[in-house]
């Protein structure tokens, strides 16, 4: 029997929620998630009633950590959410699941959306081998110092960013991209999901004309060959 479960659920559209899922969130005693909006709004369309809860969240992991731990020795179950897809992927929790199974509980996955599978299923390029590199740094000169390294890559490269940076990100990409091409998958799942595929000028050509709003997106840059 599992006392904690790592679930994911869906990137965009709750219809991808997967049976299990929501078999075990109905059943967990309580729920570990990074906002409560997010999870309160997951619940509601599951019409699952609310759930105790416990943030944990960059700011306060070691308190998240404490008040789980405190939850389980007295025999409650439960689970791990992040906003969207798969949680550990760039989300915090890392800590959280170490210190679960320090204290020798017993954990479990719950397989589902993720939006780095997705998008790689999507790209137009052949794809052997990808290097995930995440988030790229805030400032510039450590953003495009990082990229610089990261290009000499032979690899396809896989880069996460916030929907308001996507014109930063792209603008460092133009000094640095030459042969190689990008794929941008915009909002995945949802009704105005949109694929930008080409080199770096033509793909922002493509944003500019679809006039995108602030969104979700993934950036797959092609490998060498």
């Amino acid at each position: 029997m599992y006392n904690f479960f790592v679930i994911a659920t869906p990137i965009g559209n709750y219809k991808d929620i997967t049976i299990r899922a929501i078999e075990i969130l109905k059943e967990l005693d309580f729920i570990v998630c990074e906002e409560e909006r997010e999870y309160k709004r997951l619940f509601g369309y599951l019409n699952i009633p609310p759930k105790k809860f416990i943030l944990c969240n960059e700011h306060n992991e070691d308190e998240a950590i404490s008040l789980t731990i405190e939850l389980l020795k007295k025999g409650e179950k439960g689970g791990l959410i992040s906003d969207c897809g798969t949680p550990l992927f760039e989300d915090p929790g890392y800590k959280l699941i170490s210190s679960i199974r320090a204290n020798n509980f017993k954990i479990t996955g719950l397989p589902g959306p993720n939006s780095l599978i997705l998008a790689l299923s999507l790209s137009p390029f052949k794809i052997k081998d990808f290097y995930f590199v995440g988030f790229l740094p805030r400032k510039l000169e450590e953003r495009e110092s990082k990229l610089l390294n990261i290009l000499k890559r032979k690899e396809a490269i896989i880069l996460m960013e916030a929907p308001y940076r996507l014109p930063n990100i792209l603008e460092s990409l133009k000094k640095y991209l030459k042969e190689r091409r990008v794929f941008i998958p915009y909002n995945l799942t949802m009704e105005d999901e949109k694929l930008f595929y080409g080199s770096i000028s033509q793909v922002e050509k493509q944003i500019i004309e679809s006039n995108v709003k602030k969104g979700e997106f993934l950036i797959i840059i092609e490998g060498k060959l």
